[in-house]
């Protein structure tokens, strides 16, 4: 189910790869590596029986100690998610899997994050 790969049940374990974190990928600027990498995840959940890949995770990173910035494609740049996250969809959805781009802004903290109030005023919101 998410951005870095299939999610397994029970029956699946052991039978699912593990892709590099999006941010690792994004970080060599190539635009046709990001295609190839969806392309490999669509590939996977579709032979899986998944017909909704929940990713690419495209968050800016603002908080350092934020857990989940590994699977963010912009990282601390806004500008490689813009250029990359494109591609990335494309592979996915190549393969007749959808991509369910997530966590656009303001998804910076795993303490208590099933309820936090993530209130950010609108010039914070789109630096």
């Amino acid at each position: 189910d998410g951005p870095q790969g299939f999610r397994t049940s029970d029956e699946l374990a052991g039978t699912t790869t593990a892709f590099p974190c999006a941010l690792a990928v994004a970080s060599t600027w190539d635009l046709d590596a990001m295609q190839r990498y969806g392309a490999a995840m669509g590939a996977e959940f579709k032979g899986k029986g998944s017909n909704v890949q929940l990713g690419p995770g495209m968050c800016v990173a603002r908080v350092p100690r934020c857990g989940r910035n590994f699977e963010y494609v912009s990282g601390e740049d806004p500008h490689l998610g813009y250029k990359l996250v494109r591609p990335l969809i494309e592979g996915i959805q190549s393969q007749g899997v959808i991509a369910n781009a997530k966590h656009w802004i303001n998804n910076n903290q795993e303490w208590d994050r099933f309820t936090v109030d993530e209130s950010v005023d609108e010039r914070t919101r789109f630096e």
